[in-house]
């Protein structure tokens, strides 16, 4: 089994990533989009919880540090995702029962579709694509095979 390259810079930075994310996410849940709901004030909290693991994983520099960010990755993503799902049925009940006003409500539901993406699910999909790459594997000293 090949050794660890301990000079790979890439877990540090993606797990400053994680915990910056992390941090500020919650900040905007707890301090900008409360919800009343529990069930979507539970999924929303989802995304921090997710995020912070999978940077505490990955900082680990360990086989279970590699386990814990790709399972909180996964995580982040199925929950962003269902996230996705969430907006455009809410944006095409808007649309649909509201007229005019609806449909400038789901124009705007659509934009935060496109920020959501670029805001809550780049870094899952690049750092658990980084984790299951052959340097990635290596890193963390998890078999090739």
């Amino acid at each position: 089994m090949p050794t660890a390259p301990r000079t790979d810079p890439r877990p540090w930075i993606y797990g400053a990533l994680d915990i910056l994310f992390a941090v500020s996410q919650a900040i905007l849940i707890w301090r900008v989009v409360p919800n009343r709901l529990p069930s979507a004030a539970f999924h929303l909290w989802t995304l921090p919880i997710a995020m912070f693991a999978m940077g505490i994983g990955t900082m680990l520099r360990s086989r279970f540090g590699w386990k814990l960010a790709v399972i909180a990755g996964s995580i982040a993503l199925a929950s962003t995702i269902l996230l996705i799902a969430r907006i455009i049925v809410s944006a095409a009940f808007l649309s649909g029962v509201y007229g005019a006003f609806g449909k400038a409500a789901a124009m705007t539901a659509l934009t935060a579709v496109a920020l959501l993406v670029e805001l809550v699910a780049l870094l899952p999909i690049v750092q658990v694509k980084y984790l299951l790459t052959r340097t990635g594997r290596v890193v963390y000293g998890m078999p090739l095979s």
